[in-house]
């Protein structure tokens, strides 16, 4: 009888472990062409999305601005990324940040804003425009703003009590300036201001002050119109070559490279259908998206529709927004880009009001933006995302390397590019220029990379600008 009860349990085991075999085959092997396996998708049909939840946090990518200009009675010195003296700028600057996040503004107005500009200050700008409850989300969950979008900020020090600070910030939205007065200890930023704004630069010059922000009396803009808080150079630029690799040649041949993308738009890359084009472009499928690898430089992801596509983490509309922010950081760790490179949001952020946005980030070298040849990859910007209820339904991304060279090339001063400009091209005067900048730009006939001066104006369109160059140094 106990031999009986055994051999009874015995095959109950064998035929668990037989179940147990062939469920994990049905779901882990490729059993049909190209690695299509019926049984797995089934499993991702009742499978609750993947929400993707990453180390990084975009905080201090949102924080950090584009560029700063330490101001000392008429010396602007100018401080990017790349800078030596940012980071310990930048530290102090956000502690005053988070001091004014908890207090409320009050009115002031843009001749006050441009005092500051002539005095001791520093003054700091963002790419794009953020919302305020956006922004100020970053520094404090219990800040206290009223403003609607903001780019750029003023810190200056009150001169007759070293124990306050004031902070200036301008509402992109109806163009109102508000000022908060903060309880701290000025000496540090007043040691930056001394150490940084450089007596000798006497080269930058802000738009106001040379000027170019005034419009005639009959409101016909005769000349040309500059916002007066440019910041415009005087004397020519040496600016480092660069050269770009392609980190696609031959990809359908480096899954090593292909695969960790994969995972991370939630593709099982033990069971997926995979076909290479002529060109030895990639291409993988899955029942609710398809993902494109293609051999000259770029991923290409497109959801079947808007109710499908690659969740993002969080709960609220900003923690959304952040969430595709870090997507993208993790797809550029992932291809390895060259130290020299960063990427700079391109979108403003002031108007997204739900879940459903387009996001554009562009890649910079050497503080200069890369223009994307736009017919080479049928995008404008180095990527671009668009979010529908919280999914990534569209997502393309330039895959290429950007490296400095071994050479400098010299470029002519942003005084002479806006001499240069046309007086008959309509287009330049019919609106503001918000910003004048120089970006590398790809030369179709000597099939290098050169830096040009471009404008953009307050629609945030940007056009190049024709300058001889002095040429090529060593």
């Amino acid at each position: 009888m106990k031999f009986e009860r055994f051999k009874s349990i015995l095959l109950v085991l064998l035929v668990i472990s037989s179940i147990v075999l062939t469920v994990n085959k049905w779901f882990n092997e490729k059993l049909w062409p190209d690695g299509y396996n019926f049984f797995s998708d089934v499993k991702n049909y009742f499978v609750p999305d993947k929400i993707n939840i990453y180390s990084f946090d975009p905080v201090e990518a949102v924080l950090r601005p584009s560029k700063i200009i330490i101001n000392n009675s008429g010396n602007h010195t100018l401080y990017t990324k790349s800078s030596t003296e940012y980071n310990s700028i930048f530290s102090e600057l956000k502690e005053i940040l988070e001091l004014a996040a908890l207090e409320k503004p009050v009115i002031s107005d843009s001749s006050e804003w441009d005092n500051c500009l002539k005095g001791k200050s520093c003054y700091f700008s963002y790419p794009v425009e953020y919302g305020g409850n956006y922004f100020f989300t970053h520094l404090s969950k219990e800040h206290q703003n009223s403003v609607k979008s903001l780019q750029e900020f003023v810190v200056t020090i009150d001169n007759r009590v070293t124990s306050s600070v004031y902070l200036y910030l301008r509402d992109t939205a109806n163009d109102n300036v508000v000022k908060y007065r903060l309880s701290h200890k000025s000496d540090v930023l007043n040691q930056i201001i001394e150490q940084t704004a450089y007596s000798s630069d006497g080269i930058n010059y802000y738009s106001f002050e040379l000027n170019f922000d005034a419009v005639s009396d009959d409101q016909k803009k005769e000349h040309i119109v500059i916002d007066s808080d440019v910041l415009i150079n005087i004397s020519p630029k040496s600016i480092a070559s660069i050269g770009e690799q392609n980190l696609f040649n031959n990809i359908a041949e480096h899954p090593e490279l292909y695969s960790p993308i994969l995972s991370e738009f939630g593709y099982n890359t033990s069971a997926i259908r995979r076909y290479v084009e002529t060109d030895n472009s990639a291409v993988f499928v899955e029942n609710y998206g398809t993902l494109k690898f293609h051999t000259n430089g770029f991923i290409d992801y497109k959801s079947v529709n808007s109710s499908n596509g690659v969740a993002l983490s969080g709960e609220t509309i900003y923690e959304c927004i952040n969430a595709g922010i870090s997507f993208v950081n993790r797809v550029s760790m992932m291809l390895g880009f060259s130290g020299d490179m960063y990427w700079e949001i391109s979108s403003d952020i002031a108007d997204i009001t739900s879940k459903s946005f387009k996001l554009c980030f562009d890649y910079y070298i050497n503080d200069n933006m890369i223009i994307i040849p736009e017919n080479d990859y049928s995008m404008k910007h180095a990527v671009e995302m668009e979010v529908s209820g919280g999914k990534i339904i569209s997502y393309k991304q330039l895959c290429r390397n950007y490296y400095t060279g071994d050479y400098h090339i010299t470029c002519s001063s942003a005084i002479d590019a806006i001499d240069s400009l046309d007086s008959d091209d309509e287009g330049v005067f019919a609106d503001v220029i918000s910003d004048i900048f120089t970006a590398y730009t790809f030369n179709t006939e000597t099939k290098i990379w050169q830096p040009m001066w471009y404008i953009e104006n307050s629609e945030g369109d940007i056009s190049v600008i024709s300058v001889d160059y002095g040429g090529a140094g060593v």
